[in-house]
């Protein structure tokens, strides 16, 4: 069977410095939904043998989920090949708050916020792309010094009823929500970031168009060539509802979860998102798509078991700690062989109730998500007599062998 796991595992630290023109577009193309433009694109790769890359993030929040790093990929590519990563730390633009997809201004963040949040978003991509090959900008270095008279001639260029064609504008202006004159400049100062470093490729998620579009813009108007844009997918979350991921929906893998969490997370995935997941985090040939698309197809439980695989590989750039997770993973699930390890031991007294008793363990966030798993009954002992679904009112001296609480949770009790 075709081991797509251990052919993009080997591809995570090859060096690309030496890569040709049409085949590093054959990679890049697949992670990307859209570019503006391709044909540029090819030219620039030609005519740069080093492009100027631009990453911008607004630290707005401390800790990340993989659908924030689904660019990061694009940009590791870019890495690989030799070429010159600017990575934007926006403490400016971050005090403006980016519009997009907002339906009430977002609320802007102090400088102390800023700091933290950009220390542990920085540690967190870490594990994804070597920070030696960024250059780190933070966009205040020169948006602060800028007088009014500079930031006056950049605005006189800029058509206000255009920049307020956003569907989220007319729809926050249509429900009576304010639109503030900051909110409306946010794609200038993208722009203002690209002139100011002379971008020649620009990478981010397809939310951003509208913010890509000003910036492109905003360079024409500055005399210089307009960047191109690679913009990837929103990842859709781990429920399959549709919806991208989030820590609101609750559908999200952590950058910061264990190898174990993160693979049982892409377990549960369903089998129509398998490829984009491979897409957005393999170093995919726009070639091997159709061959890949067949595999998942004809092999739907084995494609997800070595995409967990190498989600977990891409931490550590070892495969073999991918493999040791699908060890684990099947013996657990698959050959249902629970080992002491896999448990948290819990010392209760006997008339403690078994609700109280995992409340206390601090692995689930609130009663309340304990009790919906009850009304579920994902709670369950299981022993060599069978699964026995538990009551909330269980107490412990009534439990015999695991209990395993939802999917991939197990428990062990010790009468004290």
């Amino acid at each position: 069977m075709k081991r797509f796991d251990q052919q993009f595992c080997t591809r995570i630290s090859e060096p690309w410095d030496s890569i040709e023109s049409d085949e590093f577009v054959g990679f890049l193309l697949p992670k990307c939904q859209e570019v503006i433009t391709p044909e540029r694109l090819r030219q620039k790769i030609v005519e740069q043998s080093v492009l100027k890359v631009k990453f911008g993030i607004d630290p707005t929040a401390s800790e990340i989920h993989i659908g924030h790093v689904v660019p990061i990929m694009l940009l590791r590519q870019f890495a690989k090949a030799g070429h010159h990563i600017d990575f934007i730390i926006g403490d400016f633009t971050a005090r403006v708050g980016d519009p997009t997809a907002r339906d009430t201004g977002r609320t802007p963040l102090n400088p102390e916020q800023i700091v933290k949040n950009m220390q542990t978003y920085i540690s967190q991509i870490g594990k994804y792309i070597d920070l030696r090959v960024l250059h780190i900008h933070h966009n205040a270095e020169w948006l602060n010094p800028m007088t009014l008279q500079e930031i006056f001639a950049i605005f006189q260029q800029i058509n206000l009823s255009e920049a307020m064609q956003r569907e989220d504008f007319r729809a926050r202006m249509r429900n009576e929500q304010a639109v503030s004159i900051a909110e409306v400049c946010y794609g200038v100062l993208m722009g203002i970031d690209s002139v100011h470093l002379g971008t020649h490729v620009e990478v981010g998620g397809i939310d951003q168009l509208l913010n890509f579009q000003q910036c492109r813009k905003i360079m024409r108007q500055s005399g210089m060539d307009e960047e191109v844009i690679l913009m990837t997918p929103i990842l859709e979350g781990t429920s399959g509802d549709g919806k991208k991921m989030s820590k609101s929906y609750g559908n999200y893998v952590a950058v910061n979860a264990t190898h174990e969490e993160k693979f049982g997370k892409i377990m549960s995935i369903p089998d129509r998102l398998i490829g984009q997941y491979f897409r957005c985090f393999a170093d995919v040939h726009k070639r091997e798509l159709d061959e890949l698309d067949i595999f998942i197809t004809e092999n739907p439980l084995e494609a997800k078991k070595q995409l967990a695989t190498l989600i977990v590989a891409l931490e550590t750039k070892r495969i073999e700690d991918g493999l040791r997770e699908r060890e684990s993973f099947e013996r657990k699930f698959s050959q249902k062989k629970i080992r002491d390890e896999d448990c948290v031991e819990l010392a209760e007294d006997a008339s403690t109730t078994i609700l109280d008793a995992l409340l206390k363990s601090s692995q689930f966030k609130s009663k309340g998500e304990l009790r919906r798993l009850f009304e579920q009954q994902a709670v369950r002992s299981v022993s060599e007599d069978g699964k026995i679904t538990l009551s909330p009112e269980t107490v412990i001296s009534q439990i015999h062998g695991v209990v395993r609480v939802g999917k991939r949770r197990f428990f062990q009790f010790v009468v004290t």
